[in-house]
Order: C-alpha cells, then sequence, then structure tokens
C-alpha cells in the first residue's frame, strides 16, 4: 500500500511541476509541488496502525482534490487564473498537512500500554 502512495505522491509532483514549469510558472510550480512532498514524508514516517490510516487518507485526499482543483482551474474553465490555482491550493493542502502531521507525530510519540 505504501508504494501505491508512493507512485500517487511522485505522479502529482510529476504533473504539478510540468504543468507549472509548462505555463512559465517556475516558483510556484515547486511551491504547488510541496504538499506532495510532505505527504510522501508523512507516509513514510507513519509506524502506529493510527498514524499509518491517517497519513494514507491524507495522502489520497490531498492528491486527488489537489491536482482535481488544479486540473480543473488550468484546463477546464478558461475564465480562472490558473496563476491562482498554484499559489491558494497548496495554503489549504499545508493547513490540513499541518494538522495531520501533529496527528501523525502523537501517534507515534505516545506510549503503548
Amino acid at each position: 500500500m505504501k508504494l501505491f502512495l508512493y507512485l500517487l505522491n511522485i505522479l502529482a509532483i510529476a504533473i504539478t511541476i510540468t504543468l507549472g514549469l509548462d505555463k512559465g510558472l517556475f516558483t510556484l510550480a515547486f511551491f504547488a509541488a510541496s504538499p506532495y512532498m510532505m505527504s510522501f514524508f508523512l507516509v513514510k514516517i507513519a509506524k502506529d496502525t493510527s498514524a499509518s490510516v491517517t497519513a494514507k487518507v491524507l495522502t489520497v485526499f490531498i492528491v486527488s482534490v489537489g491536482l482535481y482543483f488544479l486540473l480543473d482551474s488550468t484546463y477546464m474553465e478558461r475564465n480562472l487564473g490558473y496563476k491562482f490555482s498554484y499559489l491558494f491550493i497548496p495554503i489549504w493542502q499545508w493547513t490540513m498537512l499541518l494538522v495531520a502531521g501533529a496527528v501523525v507525530h502523537l501517534s507515534n510519540s505516545e506510549p503503548s500500554n
């Protein structure tokens, strides 16, 4: 399962950076790919069962919803500014990652009795 999530994150990173570089948004492309890199890291460090489930669900949600909105604003909605997508989508992804990262950290460090 972890291999699938790693590949999902790598695919999301590749799509995001490719779309950004194609549009000439060099810095924003790497900023938009940064939540997927953090999600990759959360899956890697999750050791406890609850931490692992949290990281897996978060990864699938962040990748699917993030790529949907990015592709929707880039290709489907011509009147939306795709530059805003590269700015605002990672902000809500980072908010979710900070909360879920705290849950993963606390679940990993909680002593089992």
